[in-house]
């Protein structure tokens, strides 16, 4: 498998709720891969983000609806009652607010905290959506396509 295939297939398995199939995916990462694999699930949560706090997560959007980011925050305690182990709340919130203008909230977290705050926020919303789970190709495509205008400083031709 390619390492394209490979990180595609990684975040497909995260989305579509397939944590053994991703868990089996990791090993066979290279040790670059991990960083890589950490930056298409933050595309993946911008992507998705999108639909509940508005266009422009992690493309220099401006600050979050301080209003709907408690929502959301309240919205995660309760759906996270009772799991084993329990999301990292000031973690999600601070990668949700690094999206919206605020990076320097995320800088501290080290790239495992991330990442598990980046996962409790996609699941938390793709239970929200179910179509987007339903459809991992859509959200894979839209997630590579932000990377892209990361990497490049703009969309990809």
């Amino acid at each position: 498998m390619t390492p394209e295939a490979l990180h595609r297939t990684h975040l497909t398995a995260l989305v579509t709720g397939e944590v053994d199939t991703a868990a089996r995916l990791r090993h066979q990462f290279q040790a670059k891969d991990h960083g890589i694999a950490a930056e298409h699930l933050r595309a993946a949560v911008a992507v998705v983000l999108e639909y509940r706090f508005g266009p422009g997560a992690g493309l220099g959007a401006g600050l979050i609806d301080y209003n709907r980011l408690g929502e959301f925050m309240t919205e995660l305690r309760q759906a996270g009652r009772g799991t084993v182990p329990p999301p990292d709340h000031l973690a999600v919130e601070a990668v949700t607010r690094a999206l919206y203008g605020e990076p320097h909230l995320a800088e501290p977290l080290s790239e495992q905290r991330r990442s598990q705050a980046h996962y409790s926020a996609l699941a938390h919303e793709l239970a929200r959506h179910p179509w987007l789970k339903a459809n991992p190709e859509h959200l894979v495509h839209y997630a590579r396509k932000r990377m892209t205008t990361w990497i490049l400083g703009r969309p990809e031709d």
